[in-house]
């Protein structure tokens, strides 16, 4: 995760790709009920304001601050449980939010972030994945995002700031063994 950015601006067709790739991540019945807020210029600085996370990273990451481009990722349930409906897929029970045991809507949300992280990644560009607090719900509002959308989290995406580190928990925790955590046939 990268944690100091340059400010240059990402290539606006080099950023629709990747938008548009990580989009195309599994859907659950093919219900489509991801999608991105993507935040520029004084749309972004609107968002670090209006949140409060922009005094928050201010103190504790200010690199953060210089990513150009801020996307939050957001969940739709509504379209699952409209999708559920449909005759082709009911009879389980899923119209009802409540029903599903796993909550798809945020599953696909998950892998269409990680989809973004991979291909930041594989473009040399540096991304940071981060949960929303502070008023994110007010900065959300604000950005005219409806109240029946769950935000799931942010990636700040951009550029590599020259020098940029690792930092964070990786630098102080271990990864655990892979065979710590990949079991086969049996726990």
């Amino acid at each position: 995760m990268t944690r100091t950015f340059d400010p240059s601006p990402l290539p606006e067709h080099l950023l629709a790709d990747l938008l548009a790739t990580a989009l195309r991540a599994p859907s659950a019945g093919f219900s489509q009920g991801v999608h991105f807020l993507v935040l520029q210029g004084d749309d972004l600085a609107r968002f670090w304001q209006v949140s409060g996370a922009g005094g928050w990273f201010a103190g504790t990451q200010p690199g953060v601050l210089q990513a150009p481009v801020l996307v939050v990722a957001l969940a739709e349930a509504a379209a699952y449980t409209a999708r559920y409906s449909a005759a082709d897929k009911a009879g389980h029970g899923l119209e009802d939010a409540a029903n599903w045991p796993v909550p798809y809507w945020l599953t696909d949300t998950a892998m269409a972030v990680q989809n973004l992280l991979l291909l930041a990644e594989a473009h040399g560009l540096g991304a940071l994945w981060f949960g929303l607090f502070g008023e994110a719900r007010a900065a959300l509002d604000d950005a005219g995002v409806p109240s029946t959308v769950t935000p799931v989290g942010a990636v700040a995406l951009g550029h590599r700031a020259h020098g940029e580190a690792p930092s964070g928990s990786p630098t102080t925790i271990a990864r655990r063994p892979t065979a710590d955590v990949l079991h086969r046939g049996r726990w």
